[in-house]
């Protein structure tokens, strides 16, 4: 069996990768700032679609500075814990190469961390990875790339990293920058490529040259001459499309039917969609009376949707996407399309999302509480809770036995204070709860009295 050509003709440099050559400008920047001390950013955000070279473009630096380098994927080591044990301590400890050569950060001999997928931190089992992921920037004493596809998403779990990373955004290849890779792998692999063949693999990628590569191999596994016959096989990608990508093909279409078509392919709902254009009108419509008409169209759309769910009637879902798509891009009749290269994620999206965190903090606190004060957690939640988050914000002393008692944990401690988890008030409360417990930690200037139902929890 062949090896993968993605990996067999990956970059083994930055002069290599193909395109984007702003991003990598700010790659080669932020790497040379390292060879000074340690820099303003410890770390660099590569953010962008999937399959257009970041992930190449890190290991390429590591290999063009000499750097040996860590990878993870941040999907897969999901919680604070294994973060930690990974890029945290591959972020500050000395290390060695491969060939067992003693790399020391005191003579500025670096090791590369790289953390892949860093947005990919959704639920429960991953409390506490985006703190860990910010306390590794902030600690390292190497340098740190963080690779994202949604940067919102990110920055929307840990905003710290707007402050301590840098960042370098790639795009898509065109249609050219496509071609010249693919031809240049035939010709090492001696294959004779003959007719379009390059042309409908880079049509049908859509910039994606991961996957453009892939069915290059495809159709000249086992060949050496391959013709335009030979690439109707891959027929049209079925695959999600981007929804940037998406968008903007949306936002463009000069016909109904274009604007309806770009849309097509996305694996989202016409209420999801809707959210995503609504959020996105004012940055693709700058004059009023263009922006007006086009939320007018949505309003329309709005309305069908509202009919789909109330009648169950999903044949209407087909009109809400023709206004919501073809009525809002006809809408614009006056002045030029302004330049737009990230679309915003949706506020309310966000809104519904923080408004899930505080009532899994409160379920999760209630929960602790119902074993150790003997009622149900709908009790808890409902008639102890109020009245403790009042109490604790008055008396410090009281929520440092409760923290210690209770083991409670940082988004516990938050939610009683009403703060965020990774706040200076929070780790202190944990840090001097935590020591009260350690028979090695020093003495403190005032001893926590022992919690006592009858008096601090009278009336539960």
């Amino acid at each position: 069996m062949q090896d993968e050509w993605t990996e067999k003709y990956r970059p083994r440099s930055l002069d290599d990768v193909a395109g984007n050559e702003t991003a990598i400008k700010t790659i080669r920047r932020w790497a040379e700032s390292w060879k000074k001390g340690a820099p303003r950013y410890k770390a660099i955000v590569l953010r962008g679609e999937p399959g257009i070279g970041k992930t190449s473009a890190a290991l390429a630096l590591a290999n063009d500075m000499g750097w040996d380098f860590i990878e993870m994927n941040a999907s897969d080591h999901r919680n604070a814990a294994s973060i930690k044990k990974i890029a945290g301590a591959g972020s500050r400890a000395q290390t060695f190469t491969s060939n067992g050569e003693f790399l020391s950060s005191s003579e500025g001999r670096r090791k590369l961390v790289i953390i892949d997928e860093a947005d990919n931190l959704f639920g429960r089992e991953d409390f506490g990875g985006a703190k860990a992921i910010v306390e590794t920037v902030r600690e390292s004493a190497h340098p740190i790339v963080l690779i994202v596809n949604d940067y919102y998403e990110l920055t929307r779990k840990a905003s710290a990293i707007k402050t301590l990373a840098d960042k370098a955004v790639f795009r898509r290849l065109d249609k050219e920058s496509t071609i010249k890779v693919l031809r240049a792998i035939a010709d090492s692999e001696r294959i004779s490529v003959r007719g379009d063949v390059f042309a409908r693999i880079a049509d049908n990628c859509g910039g994606d040259l991961r996957a453009a590569i892939n069915d290059l191999q495809m159709i000249a596994e086992g060949r050496s001459e391959i013709s335009s016959g030979d690439s109707e096989s891959i027929g049209k990608r079925n695959q999600q499309k981007e929804l940037g990508h998406a968008l903007r093909m949306m936002f463009g279409a000069s016909t109904l039917r274009d604007a309806r078509d770009a849309t097509l392919d996305l694996d989202r709902t016409p209420d999801e969609l809707s959210k995503w254009i609504e959020e996105n009108i004012p940055l693709e419509f700058k004059h009023t009376a263009d922006m007006a008409d086009a939320f007018d169209a949505l309003s329309k759309s709005d309305v069908y949707l509202g009919w789909t769910r109330r009648l169950q009637h999903y044949g209407l879902w087909s009109y809400a996407k023709e206004l919501m798509t073809g009525g809002v891009a006809l809408s614009r009749k006056r002045g030029p399309r302004p330049s737009v290269y990230e679309y915003r994620f949706p506020g309310f999206f966000i809104m519904m999302s923080r408004a899930k965190g505080p009532r899994a903090a409160r379920d999760s606190l209630a929960s602790k509480l119902q074993r150790h004060l003997h009622t149900s957690k709908r009790c808890a939640n409902e008639s102890v809770l109020p009245y403790m988050a009042a109490m604790v914000r008055n008396d410090s002393e009281l929520l440092l036995n409760m923290t210690a008692e209770f083991e409670l944990d940082e988004g516990d401690v938050a939610h009683l204070l009403g703060a965020e988890p990774d706040s200076k008030r929070v780790q202190d409360v944990l840090s001097e709860a935590r020591g009260t417990d350690d028979r090695e930690a020093p003495t403190r200037k005032k001893k926590a009295r022992p919690l006592r139902r009858s008096k601090e929890l009278s009336g539960f």
